[in-house]
């Protein structure tokens, strides 16, 4: 190999890493401001790929990796789900800014149109509620409750409610 200035070698032996470009799983983690556990339900839903693994079993991720989480942990924080987000992954992975702005763009107008349509179900709910207590306060209770408890908990004029309340961050 003449001409060739030969190749250095850091590591004193391949597989080492002594001097290494990969980052340990709370490294990536805090450089998207997520916990390690996120970082590992992530790697178990597909949305990360699966580490390499030292010889001691630790995760190493490849530098590409945190740029991954970081798109990830923004795009959860909008509120998009996990099929979202796997939607706009292999968009982004094209290095195409243009074509990942669009795809954000569509799917923030659909997580507006769920909340929009969330909101109009809270309303209804609110309302159905209110007819319930207004119920309630127009008589005075009964010294016993009735078989049918309609004195204490009446029967509400919509269908089954099936919303999930959270409760508020303190």
């Amino acid at each position: 190999m003449q001409g060739q200035a030969p190749q250095l070698r850091l590591d004193p032996a391949p597989e080492w890493r002594v001097y290494r470009e990969e980052v340990r799983i709370s490294e990536l983690a805090e450089s998207a401001g997520v916990p390690t556990s996120t970082v590992r339900y992530y790697e178990r839903v597909g949305l990360l790929a699966q580490p390499h693994r030292t010889a001691s079993g630790y995760r190493d991720y490849a530098e590409d990796a945190a740029a991954r989480l970081l798109l990830i942990a923004r795009a959860r924080r909008m509120g998009l789900s996990c099929d979202q987000v796997t939607s706009l992954l292999p968009v982004w992975s094209t290095s195409s800014c243009g074509a990942t702005q669009e795809r954000v763009a569509r799917l923030i107008e659909d997580k507006q149109a769920e909340i929009a349509e969330r909101i109009l179900e809270l309303k209804q709910f609110s309302a159905q509620l209110d007819d319930v207590r207004t119920r309630l306060e127009a008589e005075a209770p009964p010294p016993a409750c009735r078989a049918d408890l309609s004195c204490c908990v009446p029967e509400s004029t919509g269908g089954p409610v099936a919303i999930e309340l959270t409760p508020r961050r303190a």
